[in-house]
Formats: C-alpha cells, structure tokens, sequence
C-alpha cells in the first residue's frame, strides 16, 4: 500500500507518511525509531507504509515521543479515514455513471452477459466481472500500455467506451497463442497481406487470423460499441505476444485495410506505449504508423504523379488500382482524405465494400 492516497482532486494522506518524516528528520532506522518508541519495527514499518492506522496506543506514544499533542495524531488518522470514505464515494458515484453511460445492451447482444433486466449496481457488478477490474472508475483513464488510433478527439464517454472494447480484446487475446511477436515474420508476411486486401473478407479474414498468429500476432474484431470512437488499437502481452484490436466501426474496405496497417506499423515500429499527456509523443508516433499504412499500399511518388494528372474519374482511378495491385477503395479513400475528391462522391463510395458483417460474425 501507500501512505497516499489519490483520486482526481482528491488526497488522502495517511499518518504514516508524517512518522516517516519525522524518522527521516532523525536521522536514524525504523527499526531504532520503534525501539524508542516502545514498539516493534514491523508495527512501524506498516504505519509508514500505510498498512496499519495508528492505535490510541501508538498515537499516546508519539505524542509523548514529538511532543505534538495525543488529539492530533488522533485527528489526523481520523482525517484520513474521513477522505477514504469520500474517495470511496466518489468512484462509487463514478461507476454508477460510468454504467449509464456504456450501453449495455451491446454485451446482451454479443452474449457477453446474461439476457435480462440490470439495475445500476448489478450492471456495474457485471461490468467488474466481465472487464476484470475492481473498479470502473480506473475506465476514465488511458492505458499507457496501449496504442490507440481513434479518428476523433477523446472526450470523456469516448474514453470509457475505448477502454470497455480495450479490455475486452485483452481478454479474448492474452492467451490466445504462446507464440511471441517476431518483426522478422511480420516482414515476410506483408507481401501477402498486401494481396489479401484484392480478396473478399469472408476469404481473406480467416487467413489473416491465421498468418498473424504465427507471427505472434492476435487479431481480436469486434463489433462497434456506441461512443467508442475506435477503430483499432494494440498492446503486447508479457508473454510476447501482441494483440492487435480492430472494430468494425465505419468499416468500409479502405477504413479496414487502412487501420489494420496503420496498427502493424505501431507493432512493426515497436510503438506500444504511449504518454498520452505528451501531444507530440503522441503525435509523432501517429504519424509514423500513419506513413507506414500509406507506403504499404501507394509510395508517394506514385501517389504524386496520378494526383498531377488531376483525372479523379473512376475509370482513372480504376486503372490506377489495377497496375498497383490494389482496392481502388484505397485510392479513393485516400484521395478523399486529402480533399482531392468528396466524401460525398456516390459514384466512388459504391466502389467501397463494407466488412462491418464479415468482421462481426469471425469474432
């Protein structure tokens, strides 16, 4: 334990932390500070380190020792008591909130849960149980040890749901292979997963299950939950094995092939963890994972001269598509990215297939 105790605006310090000065102050051992104070060092060792409160008993002995009155250091465990409490009452009121907030409907849907009525507190039950976590409140924060790409800015609710799918591919994935992740497969696997993007998912998808695995690699799809603004995220196992998440939200072909390697340049660069309260960090790692989707498919050379032949037509673009090797979705994806062409182009978008279906029905 600790001899503080935090929680958003909210510290709690234990006694200990003020016995652990004053030994510091005397330059002296634990052990030498309880002989004098007529007590065992494993007594002192626990109140320092916020194990044990402070008994009337000790409290009467450090007074007598300090000289700071038997009322105060009873106060101050009473102190400390009283925060506890109010932190406690504040993750309660949280996770209350934080169940309102997830719809809770998705894990009857995917069978995550038990088909019937929830009220507040059993929702929250459930969701501990099911995320494996004694506390959702830990849910409003990110998980350094993860790699997200998210196409929007992360409020609050959009946090909380990431994480909700976060953990629940951790789960489905930490043991899923004790193979550990080998950049040099990877390299020999690209090739393929490149010709894989020219097949239908429902060929494709149960390969590239298979060929990332034996690479170390577990590919977790799974079904978009509301406000999770998530499109794909990683994190590596200490056995050495890597998760690799993907939800089939706004999974239009492009949307998919592009996130997907978007996330196996994260692995490829070894980009796993992230400081998400460094925006350049962050950022420039982005970026990098970004650079290594776009070259994966077009070089930008190539990108360059079709972009200034400025024929954005479907039979341009088709052609394009064709000696590349690839989905013209991707081409299109990417140009309307840049603002070469619409979003609104009904003529291109009926080009774009949707894995939304295939992805749900392979987890």
């Amino acid at each position: 334990m600790s001899n503080e105790v935090t929680y958003k605006d909210l510290i709690a310090f234990h006694p200990g932390s003020y016995v652990e000065d004053i030994v510091d102050d005397l330059n002296i051992t634990q052990a030498e500070f309880a002989e004098r104070l007529g007590t065992s060092p494993k007594t002192i060792s626990k109140i320092i380190n916020g194990e044990d409160d402070i008994s009337g008993d000790i409290a009467n002995k450090l007074a007598k020792l300090t000289g700071i009155s038997l009322k105060t250091w009873m106060n101050l465990q009473t102190n400390y008591d009283i925060k506890l409490m109010e932190i406690q009452n504040q993750k309660n009121d949280d996770e209350k909130r934080i169940g309102r907030s997830i719809d809770f409907s998705y894990f009857k849907k995917n069978e995550f849960v038990e088909d019937k009525k929830y009220n507040i507190q059993e929702k929250v039950s459930a969701l501990r149980k099911l995320l494996k976590v004694s506390d959702l409140s830990s849910l409003y924060e990110f998980n350094s040890s993860v790699s997200y790409r998210n196409t929007q800015d992360f409020s609050e609710k959009s946090i909380v749901n990431s994480n909700v799918m976060l953990e629940l591919a951790i789960d489905e994935a930490r043991n899923a292979t004790d193979n550990k992740y080998r950049k040099d497969k990877l390299e020999q696997a690209l090739p393929l997963i490149k010709k894989m993007s020219l097949e239908k998912p429902e060929v494709f998808y149960p390969d590239l299950e298979e060929l990332l695995l034996d690479c170390g690699i577990v590919l977790v799809a799974l079904p978009k939950l509301t406000n999770a603004n998530l499109n794909g995220a990683t994190k590596k196992f200490k056995n050495g094995s890597v998760l690799l998440l993907i939800t089939d939200r706004n999974k239009k072909s492009d949307i998919f092939w592009f996130s997907l390697i978007h996330e196996l340049g994260h692995i490829y660069n070894n980009d796993f963890y992230s400081d998400y309260t460094d925006k350049n960090q962050y950022e420039m790692k982005e970026k990098r994972a970004d650079k290594f989707a776009l070259d994966f498919y077009i070089s930008q050379s190539s990108y360059d001269d079709f972009v200034n032949k400025g024929d954005f037509s479907k039979d341009a673009i088709v052609k394009f598509a064709s000696d590349s090797k690839i989905l013209p979705s991707i081409l299109i994806g990417r140009l309307q990215n840049d603002n070469y062409v619409s979003y609104r182009n009904k003529t291109l978008n009926d080009m774009k297939a949707s894995y939304s279906i295939v992805l749900t029905n392979n987890n």
